[in-house]
């Protein structure tokens, strides 16, 4: 990454500026020239010092940057189960999620390459652009395998499992709650996943009590997760223009 060489060209300014007013006093080439070493020896500290930030903040970003790289990893794996388990209902998600992450992929490898062109503070921008979309689409991941967990549920419960159906919405309830983890700070799907977190509950009630809406409560579940799943699409195709 590009050196901050404004401050150094002030600071060497500021230098030639000291010494004239210093032999403007003195009257004294001695004088001048010790002040000039001296202020020659802070500024080569001045640099030194600015090329170990810099130095850090490539590391620090470079070491983000493969935490992304991780995410996606999890994630491309977990679509790797999802297409082989063919859950009714996920084909066109899986595939779509599938050619999202490796096209983020691609642009997280062009990024970090990037880096060392652009300044400290763009280099991290870019970064944290990456390293979002690439939280997003691992959630949506997660919640497309708490979608499968619903799916399988809503059967297990046509079939009178109960008990079974129970430890599917609880494992889909898991998830959800890995997914806004994963979010974090990301507020802008809190609400649509706080939709989803009641549809579970409402399904795990009515399968608890065999009720006779079991069907309908999971219904809502799966069309709750849809909605979030449909607006993360969006989102990425958005970003990735």
């Amino acid at each position: 990454m590009k050196l901050m060489t404004t401050i150094a060209l002030v600071i060497a300014l500021i230098s030639l500026g000291l010494a004239s007013v210093a032999y403007w006093r003195s009257g004294g080439k001695q004088d001048v020239q010790s002040l000039q070493s001296s202020l020659q020896r802070e500024l080569d500290a001045l640099r030194a010092k600015q090329k170990e930030l810099v130095e850090s903040a490539s590391q620090s970003l470079a070491a983000a940057y493969d935490r992304s790289r991780q995410r996606l990893a999890v994630a491309r794996e977990n679509l790797r189960k999802q297409k082989e388990e063919a859950v009714e209902g996920l084909e066109k998600q899986v595939k779509l999620a599938q050619e999202q992450l490796e096209a983020l992929a691609t642009k997280l490898e062009e990024s970090a390459r990037a880096a060392k062109d652009l300044t400290v503070s763009a280099a991290r921008s870019a970064e944290e652009a990456i390293a979002l979309r690439v939280h997003r689409l691992q959630a949506r991941v997660t919640l497309m395998q708490a979608k499968a967990k619903a799916t399988r549920a809503q059967s297990a419960a046509a079939n009178k499992e109960f008990e079974r159906a129970d430890q599917l919405l609880a494992e889909a309830t898991d998830l959800l709650r890995e997914a806004r983890e994963t979010l974090g700070d990301d507020h802008a799907y809190d609400a649509q996943l706080d939709a989803i977190k009641d549809s579970l509950r409402e399904a795990t009630r009515a399968v608890r009590a065999h009720a006779e809406d079991i069907r309908k409560r999971i219904e809502q579940v799966l069309a709750d997760t849809d909605k979030i799943v449909s607006t993360l699409e969006s989102d990425e195709t958005e970003s990735a223009k």
